[in-house]
């Protein structure tokens, strides 16, 4: 090591964790601005859940884990990522995030705490810069070790074995930072005041969805970057077990407490990223519904809803361009931001609103698409409709194209009628009921084997009258209110190139071409 360090006398740093010396190829200036940038992208690609109540307990919870963190100069940030599966992850700098689906699997603040605690010390220990320097060294030693063992053998078939070999070192090293952030989040609990075991009890419930999922629980090999998951419960509660702790810190106060701060959460794709019905998307707080072609493959996404034709080659997305209501600044926008020439515009109005249309070529990974661009004004947003196809295809769709395009209108109320969601709820255990009875009481869209998981419990478990026990219930979907205030378009005429475009033209229902 140290004759390492005197090769890259910049690049080796006390691990404040370990205080072992190691090298390391990335300075926490550059963990900083990686961290940075990288929150952004989670916010904007992954969203974060808007619970101001629930997000300052986690931060709260977070904090006063981070307190005795070995690396206590970060500013460490505790967010909620809309994402159904269980899952928690560090960004290098301090970003913290756990997601909706991790806190519903979850049944108590000690898991929770012990979660928080993990991702601390992926943070504390600079695993993501370690792992920096293990790809590059082992990247290189592998490519040399290829040349080299394609020279020894003349034919080239050892080098598949040096390749193997690379990968197998990255991936003991990433078992080892499991186990290492594990270790540090139950030293962290023990230094709050907080169970220690919250650690086994969540990696046994992450244990048993993995179960349910797959069938049997996840088993470690060489190639996997994880302990697996029953060797980290058993590590995990023998460490709880010889570890003495002293109750001395928690903010929610009981089970029941923790729960209440959980509760309502959405379980699944919330309603307020649009929903799918038979082929057409609603948005209850945009007031939008749109119908995708029939057959087509529909992948709701956060900032967009794609749709692919049967032979994958044709799209359609639905996307917001943003505020206003110019159509013509918007395609300008549009155009300027991907570095794309469209058409001249024509102005074509779509039942009752203002539209424009464009055309042009777009190069992508598969080859040039022509796209057909209908801009839409509502509300005061401006919608951007795209229908593209591979280059000499596009006439075969054009009448699929214009019908998704005059699809777009304004949300039915009785469309409205039919968005509903499924949402965490707690309800007691009555007397002489299991969890098949309340299950059937309660209208419980989990089955009998995830409502145990969830709950931490096994189905034959017998329950205590008034025990909290966490249900997924479909409910209908309530649109939150609109903002007091709204921004005012911007004042001013059009530009003076805007004549080009040609007056409105109604669209009817035999407008294909």
């Amino acid at each position: 090591m140290v004759a390492i360090c005197l090769m890259f006398q910049f690049a080796c740093a006390i691990n404040p964790v370990s205080g072992k010396r190691e090298v390391i190829l990335m300075s926490e200036e550059e963990e900083r601005e990686i961290d940075e940038r990288e929150a952004l992208k989670v916010a904007e690609f992954m969203g974060l859940v808007a619970d101001p109540e629930l997000v300052s307990y986690l931060n709260e919870l977070g904090q006063a884990m981070a307190a005795s963190a070995p690396r206590r100069k970060l500013d460490y940030h505790f967010n909620v990522v809309e994402m159904d599966a269980p899952n928690a992850f560090a960004l290098p700098g301090g970003h913290i995030y756990v997601s909706r689906g991790l806190l519903v699997l979850s049944n108590s603040e000690a898991e929770l705490a012990n979660v928080l605690g993990h991702e601390i010390g992926h943070v504390a220990a600079r695993h993501a810069a370690q792992r920096d320097i293990r790809a590059k060294t082992i990247g290189l030693a592998t490519i040399l070790g290829t040349v080299g063992a394609v020279i020894a053998s003349r034919d080239g078939r050892t080098a598949a074995g040096v390749q193997v070999l690379g990968q197998g070192m990255i991936s003991a090293y990433g078992r080892e930072q499991e186990r290492e952030a594990d270790r540090i989040a139950q030293d962290l609990a023990v230094a709050v005041g907080v169970d220690p075991g919250g650690m086994s009890d969540f990696l046994r419930s992450l244990d048993s969805t993995v179960r349910l999922e797959q069938g049997y629980s996840r088993q470690t090999s060489f190639f996997d970057t994880h302990p697996s998951t029953p060797e980290r419960v058993a590590e995990a509660t023998t460490q709880a077990v010889v570890r003495r702790w002293t109750p001395k810190f928690s903010i929610a106060k009981s089970r029941e407490d923790y729960l209440q701060r959980i509760e309502g959460l959405p379980i699944g794709k919330p309603a307020n990223e649009g929903v799918l019905r038979d082929g057409r998307f609603m948005h209850p707080d945009m007031n939008i519904s749109l119908a995708f072609p029939h057959g087509w493959h529909v992948e709701n996404e956060r900032s967009r809803v794609i749709a692919f034709a049967p032979e994958r080659d044709a799209i359609v997305l639905l996307e917001l361009q943003g505020r206003g209501m110019d159509l013509r600044a918007a395609v300008r926008k549009y155009a300027a931001e991907e570095g794309i020439r469209l058409s001249q515009g024509k102005r074509i109005r779509i039942g009752p609103l203002d539209a424009l249309r464009t055309q042009g070529m777009v190069p992508t990974s598969a080859g040039p698409f022509e796209m057909e661009l209908t801009f839409v004004a509502y509300e005061g947003q401006v919608y951007r409709l795209s229908a593209g196809a591979r280059q000499g295809k596009f006439q075969r769709y054009a009448g699929v194209f214009r019908g998704f395009a005059r699809s777009f209108r304004s949300l039915r109320k009785d469309e409205s009628a039919l968005i509903d969601e499924v949402r965490l709820r707690l309800v007691r255990v009555r007397e002489d009921e299991d969890l098949a009875v309340l299950s059937e009481r309660t209208g419980n869209t989990w089955d009998l084997n995830r409502t145990a998981v969830m709950n931490g419990l096994t189905i034959g478990d017998d329950l205590e009258v008034g025990l909290l026990i966490k249900v997924a219930i479909r409910e209908a979907y309530v649109v939150p209110p609109a903002p007091v205030s709204v921004e005012p378009e911007p004042s001013g005429s059009e530009s003076a190139g805007d004549s080009e475009v040609s007056p409105p033209e109604q669209v009817s229902s035999e407008d294909a071409g």
